[in-house]
């Protein structure tokens, strides 16, 4: 009886011991395969609606009021050593938010298909999404954290194995044994709770969806790899406080811009994203503690929105917006302010982009955004990206391309001629590291996704795609600050800011600023030496703005 019982079990537990023999220093304490349904330690949350069949769990959530997934907690010491989490898991289906699988707030509506871990002081985990047929640009599925960090791969095809690593506040995700996630910093979030905890399958009430899970286990090991050095960075985050309204606005995505001379000015939209909604200008001599709109600009689509000081001291801004005429050519706004920018006046422009780049229908735009450069001959370059729907379907439809470009003026603005095509992608971030080397991070589609990152070394004249960034998924701002360190901010689903010491070659000290969901659209500008004001839209509860700031200051405390 005995040896029957032996080998029933080593025949239930054929797929982890097949595993086990590359972890033979892994200790794992929590268990469960696809043979059985989860029992103690395993309790079920929500609605779970499962079927056993060929060894695995085929594990449902067809409801949007509940959750359907199955926790045990675990104990254990962790200190100086690793935790290994470990599932293999075919994606079925997922519907999010909007009917789309990528646009998904995990940490605002929880995910349909996910492995969630808790050590008692931080937690995070991933997400499996499948690839969009509605929306052609995500090509693929992604494997995602739940915070930023994303990984393009085909999650329904076949069962997959995921496996996290979790050593102190990095978590590395490898697939079917090869790491698609490095993961510094990925394990950063505090803990909800004190207890420690694992999770799988949907954690969402609203979405819903379905996957078949083979198994799920936790263990821990002696560390294997040598800890992160300590940071040579102290970074301190002040409490936030509301842009200044005094009733209840849809204003969001901000963008920042210093002026010097102690001003200040924010661009801001004021509709609900859409093409020729209205922005406002803001201008504050308080290091962004309160704002006062300038004149003008008050719900206008042809408010400036990138905003540069001039050397006669004036401030230049072109609108975010252009239009294509019925002629074929491109027109747009620029503004000039005052000194103090409390008076503006505008004048038309004209835009010549290359005919591959210049918009030629309806839903077709190039947009202004960002950051801008006054030189030293007079002239003014500026960002923008353009889309056009170049792509086709099999069935000839076609849908967006993204691209970003330099613009360059020699007229303040009435006239602007293409200078350089950065590359794939829009909502593009670009700092001048020296004279020679520029570094720009750009947006791929419209869908929560990683980040791509491009690198000119001659002055922006010519550009060379780098890598694709791990680090996801909207609206990037990039500041190189008075002291070397390179700050880029980035949202959706929460806000966050991460930092280089290498000019963006590697990045670290990421922090989850907010996980206020809105747009979670993010910019950045150093106030005064170390110090960066944080502007993000996520509502503090209890107060009307949507939009709200604080200080973070970032000191180097090693060479």
């Amino acid at each position: 009886m005995k040896t029957y019982l032996a080998l029933l079990a080593a025949l239930l537990l054929a797929p982890l011991s097949a595993l086990n023999a590359s972890d033979a220093d892994v200790t794992w304490i929590i268990q469960w395969n696809g043979n059985s349904l989860p029992g103690a330690p395993w309790t079920a949350i929500g609605k779970t609606n499962t079927k056993l069949a060929d060894g695995t769990l085929h594990l449902s959530d067809d409801s949007k009021e509940e959750m359907a997934a199955f926790e045990a907690e675990w104990s254990g010491e962790i200190e100086g050593k690793e935790i290994v989490v470990e599932a293999r898991v075919k994606l079925v289906s997922m519907i999010g938010h909007r009917d789309s699988p990528t646009a998904t707030w995990p940490q605002r509506d929880g995910a349909p298909i996910c492995i969630q871990v808790c050590d008692g002081k931080h937690e995070e985990g991933i997400l499996l999404t499948p690839a969009q047929d509605k929306h052609p640009e995500a090509a693929k599925g992604y494997v995602r954290t739940l915070t930023d960090r994303f990984a393009q791969a085909d999650t329904r095809d076949a069962f997959h194995t995921y496996r996290l690593i979790i050593r102190g506040e990095d978590m590395a995700v490898e697939m079917d044994g090869i790491r698609i996630i490095a993961g510094r910093d990925a394990f950063w979030r505090p803990a909800t709770s004190p207890r420690k905890f694992i999770r799988f399958g949907s954690t969402s009430k609203p979405f819903t969806g379905e996957a078949k899970w083979e198994f799920v286990r936790l263990g821990v090991r002696p560390a294997v790899s040598e800890p992160e050095e300590q940071s040579p960075l102290k970074i301190t985050v002040s409490e936030p406080w509301p842009l200044h309204a005094n009733e209840k606005n849809n204003e969001s995505r901000p963008y920042l811009y210093d002026m010097g001379r102690g001003l200040l000015l924010t661009s801001n939209p004021q509709g609900r994203d859409a093409l020729l909604e209205p922005y406002v200008v803001r201008r504050s001599t308080d290091q962004g503690k309160t704002w006062q709109a300038v004149s003008g600009t008050e719900q206008n689509s042809d408010s400036p929105q990138e905003l540069v000081r001039l050397e006669d001291g004036r401030i230049l801004g072109p609108s975010r917006w252009t239009r294509l005429q019925l002629d074929g050519t491109l027109t747009g706004k620029t503004s000039i302010l005052d000194a103090k920018a409390e008076t503006l006046a505008m004048h038309d422009s004209t835009i010549t982009m290359p005919v591959e780049f210049m918009p030629a229908k309806s839903g077709e735009v190039l947009l202004f955004e960002r950051h801008i450069w006054a030189e030293k001959d007079g002239s003014i370059t500026a960002v923008a990206w353009s889309r056009r729907f170049t792509l086709k379907l099999p069935n000839g439809r076609g849908f967006p391309e993204r691209h970003s470009h330099l613009l360059r003026s020699i007229d303040l603005g009435r006239t602007w001629q293409h200078l350089a095509h950065i590359g794939l992608g829009g909502e593009p971030a670009v700092v001048r590291l020296s004279d020679s080397e520029w570094l720009a991070v750009t947006r791929p589609d419209a869908h929560m996704s990683n980040l791509l990152q491009h690198r000119s070394l001659d002055g922006g004249k010519t550009w060379q795609f780098e890598r694709t960034l791990e680090e996801g998924s909207v609206m990037p701002d990039l500041v190189l600050m008075s002291h070397g360190v390179l700050a880029c901010s980035y949202g959706r689903p929460v806000s966050n800011l991460m930092f280089s010491l290498d000019g963006g070659r590697t990045w670290r000290d990421h922090r989850i600023i907010s996980d206020r969901a809105n747009f979670n659209y993010t910019t950045i500008r150093e106030i005064s030496p170390g110090r960066l004001l944080y502007m993000h839209d996520g509502q503090i509860p209890g107060t009307l703005s949507r939009i709200n700031s604080l200080y973070i200051d970032v000191e180097k405390v090693k060479p």
